[in-house]
């Protein structure tokens, strides 16, 4: 009894130790649906994350606040290792962004989550940061190479992905000079489609820039685990449909606390006869230091219109 309640105690003091070392975090989003015609819909999902020095855990509480239906999902799960000071191996369950995104993404908008398990081996090479990794476990044929850095002047990216035999690749470039700024996005889907992007943007006054992009896609250009597959969900228009070319013009203010932008889409496509124009609009204000709230208004372009508000709160 006494060598039973001795090793009770032991394990009671070690799960203590552990829980008590873990460097916690977490983080609330709340998010309603307000459409011009049918029911209200809110939905509330809660982060909670802990790192034990090379291992990190996070967990995704989400409410759907009409059912009552709480889901537990594990966002994150993954640990690290310095390689002998000359790299970074990650090996786990991870949310793993490149480039400008058109290949793959993280979801920094939407509730719904984009995650990727493998390995990746991160390292610096002449000022240029590469990754290696793979994707959908440890199959050497599932995977990808991310080259990031600045070269005379300029930003630049280069994803390349494969997948078996088929293969997709992302060149990103941007480049600033004075008040204009320049960005190029050209990506080919492992279907040989394509998605390309074009934006200048001007910096009229220190809060307010102004900007104007082209976005083209031919051949059905899409990918599954990026922020765009999920259109307006994400807050984005997505990747529009074959053959569609976007034109839009954007401006952003910021004022202290409080944020602005509005985006105008005019798509055309040629080879269906087509035009069509769709808006967003997004208002922002930090409460806090640990708390924001926005509202977002999206017209697309079936005239279908969304409202969201958002209360983001982080500890």
């Amino acid at each position: 009894m006494k060598k039973n309640l001795r090793n009770l105690l032991v394990l009671s003091l070690g799960l203590i130790t552990t829980i008590a070392s873990a460097q916690w975090s977490a983080n609330s989003t709340t998010r309603a649906d307000n459409p011009d015609e049918g029911e209200r819909s809110a939905e509330q999902r809660i982060n909670v994350s802990a790192d034990w020095g090379a291992v990190h855990v996070s967990t995704d509480y989400t409410l759907d606040m009409q059912s009552g239906e709480m889901t537990t999902e594990v966002y994150e799960a993954y640990v690290s290792t310095d390689l002998m000071g000359m790299a970074t191996l990650t090996a786990g369950k991870q949310d793993l962004s490149f480039g400008s995104g058109a290949l793959i993404s993280s979801n920094d908008w939407g509730l719904e989550r984009y995650t990727n398990t493998g390995g990746d081996i991160a390292l610096e090479l002449g000022g240029f940061n590469v990754n290696v990794g793979t994707l959908n476990g440890v199959a050497q044929a599932n995977n990808y190479m991310n080259l990031g850095g600045s070269f005379a002047g300029a930003d630049v990216n280069i994803l390349m992905m494969n997948d078996g035999d088929n293969s997709a690749h992302g060149y990103d470039l941007s480049y600033a000079m004075g008040d204009f700024s320049l960005a190029v996005s050209m990506n080919e889907d492992m279907n040989e489609a394509t998605y390309n992007s074009y934006t200048v943007s001007y910096n009229v006054m220190d809060n307010l820039t102004a900007s104007v992009s082209q976005t083209s896609n031919e051949g059905g250009f899409s990918m599954d685990n990026t922020a765009l597959s999920g259109g307006w969900d994400n807050g984005n228009i997505g990747y529009l449909n074959d053959g569609d070319e976007d034109r839009a013009i954007s401006i952003s203010y910021a004022l202290g606390d409080i944020s602005l932008g509005y985006t105008m889409h005019n798509i055309d496509n040629e080879a269906a006869g087509t035009e069509s124009e769709a808006s967003s609009m997004t208002l922002g204000y930090q409460l806090n230091d640990n708390a924001h709230v926005g509202l977002a208004r999206f017209a697309d372009v079936d005239e279908t219109e969304y409202t969201w508000i958002t209360l983001s709160i982080g500890l």
